[in-house]
């Protein structure tokens, strides 16, 4: 089986609030090589202590990604929309259309505000900023990627562009 051996070391790992993919691995890579070079050294030395895994039998299911699953579905409340751009950013990255044009969207904040506009919906004043409805309120974008161009801040793109 995939990752049912023993364990030597382990070491957790907080999320932050603002952590999206792109800086937990950041951190996960350094502090992975460190408990890498302890585990060999552990090895080499004969002083390895291991503990089995506890494991029920059924291995968690990982599916692919592919573009099709990152798209955002507004339906959903503010705070999953949230932690579905984090968890895909910076790559592939979520993405939604707005006005019929494909966006890749980075980074999102959420609110909830009862309202009677349907999800999907989509408010600006065409400067500062862009919110779309979601299923349990308003969810603004930060940082974006308009199809054939750079990534930015919604602002910056609003100074020569309309959505």
């Amino acid at each position: 089986e995939i990752d049912t051996g023993h364990i030597i070391y382990q070491e957790k790992e907080v999320i932050n609030e603002l952590d999206d993919l792109g800086s937990l691995y950041e951190r996960l890579m350094h502090r992975g090589a460190k408990l890498v070079v302890k585990t060999v050294d552990a090895i080499e030395s004969g002083s390895v202590q291991s503990h089995p895994q506890v494991w029920d039998g059924t291995a968690p299911h990982a599916p692919k990604i592919f573009k099709e699953t990152c798209k955002i579905d507004w339906k959903q409340n503010g705070e999953q929309i949230r932690n579905f751009v984090r968890g895909l950013n910076p790559y592939p990255a979520a993405w939604t259309e707005l006005n019929g044009k494909s966006y890749k969207i980075f980074n999102v904040t959420a609110g909830a505000s009862y309202d009677s506009s349907e999800s999907g919906t989509i408010e600006s004043d065409s400067k500062t900023y862009l919110k779309v409805k979601s299923g349990d309120g308003w969810v603004t974008i930060l940082d974006f990627q308009p199809d054939g161009k750079k990534r930015m801040r919604v602002e910056d793109y609003f100074r020569g562009n309309k959505i």
